[in-house]
């Protein structure tokens, strides 16, 4: 048995390996995350390295120029912490953001008719924006900020921010307290989170886009590759391949062999995907590259590579059950997205799975087998749960994976010799209790 099986899955893999697919697959990803990770950091630092000229509208000219003051100190804070960070960095980051510049005019005429003169002149590209703070609207607490881009959501807040702090200023000095004494009351305390055992979290947000990332190559490979072993045993069926081979090789044999060539091609794959990452990440190609490595720890590394393993044969077994049921890609189609169901509910549930990674359901998830490969694996990348979890996880999937290979065996041995008839659930059960 062992003998057909490792001969079906050497010539899956090697007739696969072949493959103008493989290669373009293996170029275009690495290419795609590399642009990903890249060209954002370009975009980025040439649009915040640009001039905004903004026109602040005030009743109040001391007032107007607290706000001025107030924009042109944030700037000031972001070159300074620049600089703190490229001296930390021995090889700067080549995409780093430059700090936002302003240039920043006053004026005193809030008349509507102002007000309609500054904003077309803010959509003529002639300003970029507006700060309408008239006496009025100060005492409202609202203020406008006309602006051509309402979805750049950090400039934005970061100008909120200053308007604000600077009324707040105003307000502390009418009340006769110093501007140092203003400065103490405005800085910002750092709150650094601590696990119990006394280590910290680290740079989150880096490790949030290492998780994610690893996610969606979790998903993408386990998805692609279980479909690929669908597509097999349908071409195969349809041509009535699959009758020649059964001549010398049991069902079982080629399901295995078709799991095992097809998932020996997927690893293949990502270990190319990752040498690629490493030698752009170790050169400086990619931005960021560096601080997504360290993100990365070795019990991710093999974590990922167990959860892999046990959701590529989980899905794959379904698939190829699949592409035994099925008489054409139509057919095909409609039932591979009940299979691909539970793939997509753990990415809908990632950003809860973040915030509560030891809440009641996000246990629940990570153990029960068909979300667990995703779930339970960003679990460990974010907060290592306790290890019976993990056990458990583990042994009830292998459970289910050696479950569904014996109740797919039985609709795979009887499917892929049934040509033209639609698969009904009743058919379907009658397949399996006549295997």
């Amino acid at each position: 048995m062992m003998r057909n099986t490792f001969l079906i899955a050497r010539r899956e893999y090697i007739e696969r390996i072949k493959t103008k697919a493989f290669l373009v697959m293996t170029i275009l990803i690495p290419a795609i995350m590399a642009g990903s990770l890249y060209l954002p950091g370009i975009f980025v630092s040439r649009m915040s390295s640009a001039a905004k000229h903004l026109v602040v509208a005030v009743s109040d000219p001391q007032t107007g120029e607290i706000i001025r003051r107030q924009l042109e100190q944030v700037r000031q804070e972001e070159q300074q912490e620049r600089q703190e960070i490229e001296q930390k960095e021995p090889q700067p980051r080549r995409t780093m953001p430059q700090a936002s510049r302003f240039t920043v005019d006053m004026d005193t005429n809030t008349s509507d008719a102002e007000r309609a003169s500054l904003a077309d002149q803010v959509k003529q590209k002639k300003l970029d924006g507006v700060i309408w703070a008239p006496r009025e609207a100060l005492a409202a607490k609202r203020v406008t900020f006309i602006t051509r881009d309402v979805s750049s959501f950090e400039e934005n807040s970061q100008i909120q921010m200053s308007v604000a702090r600077a009324l707040q200023r105003e307000t502390l000095k009418s009340k006769g307290l110093t501007d140092t004494e203003i400065d103490n009351a405005q800085s910002l305390v750092l709150v650094a989170p601590e696990n119990p055992s006394g280590g910290g979290a680290g740079d989150f947000k880096t490790t949030f886009f290492a998780l994610v990332f690893l996610i969606t190559v979790l998903y993408v490979t386990v998805l692609l590759y279980g479909i690929n072993v669908m597509q097999a045993v349908l071409e195969e069926k349809s041509s009535r391949v699959m009758e020649v081979m059964l001549a010398s090789a049991k069902p079982k044999e080629l399901m295995a062999g078709k799991i095992l060539g097809v998932g020996a091609v997927s690893l293949t794959q990502i270990g190319i995907w990752v040498l690629a990452g490493v030698v752009f990440a170790s050169g400086g190609l990619i931005a960021n590259g560096a601080e997504l490595a360290k993100a990365i720890s070795l019990r991710t590394v093999l974590f990922f590579v167990v959860f892999y393993v046990l959701g590529y044969a989980l899905y794959s077994t379904l698939y190829a059950a699949v592409g035994a049921m099925v008489n054409s890609q139509q057919e095909a189609q409609q039932l591979q997205q009940l299979v691909a169901l539970p793939l997509i509910l753990p990415l809908l549930m990632l950003s809860y799975i973040v915030q509560y990674p030891g809440a009641p359901l996000s246990v629940a998830a990570s153990i029960f087998p068909l979300t667990s490969p995703l779930i339970m694996f960003a679990r460990i990348s974010l907060q290592i749960p306790p290890w019976w979890q993990i056990g458990a996880s583990i042994g009830v999937l292998v459970i289910t994976i050696y479950g569904i290979v014996l109740l797919c065996a039985r609709i795979y041995r009887v499917g892929i010799l049934m040509y033209g008839k639609k698969p009904t659930l009743p058919e379907i059960m009658k397949w399996i209790r006549y295997a």
